[in-house]
């Protein structure tokens, strides 16, 4: 079982009528044992349409980040670039890929 909290709710910049939600999914790792938690990420894109319709598109994944400041820092990322739901997996992949580098080069 799982919460979210709704980091950031931004409107579309090419749909008037749309907006991208970005959600922190924080798990209990092992709540018998100890209360390491990790963190996930959620991005639900709606689509309103006139005469009261609309389509949700949505995309999470859990267990990535180990502190709750780099979920939002990610979060954050995702937000200014408004990522959508379909491209969640790329952006988060290349996100961790330039962190590995930047630490790399820090070393």
């Amino acid at each position: 079982m799982y919460s979210e909290i709704l980091y950031k709710r931004i409107c579309t910049g090419c749909e008037e009528n749309a907006y991208l939600e970005y959600y922190i999914i924080p798990e209990s790792i092992s709540a018998a044992y100890c209360d390491l938690k990790c963190y996930g990420i959620k991005v639900v894109k709606v689509t309103l349409y006139e005469g009261g319709g609309k389509v949700i598109d949505m995309k999470q994944i859990n267990n990535v980040f180990y502190r709750e400041k780099d979920a939002a820092e990610f979060a954050e990322s995702a937000a200014v670039n408004e990522v959508e739901p379909d491209k969640l997996r790329r952006f988060m992949e290349n996100y961790i890929l330039e962190g590995l580098d930047r630490a790399r080069q820090k070393a």
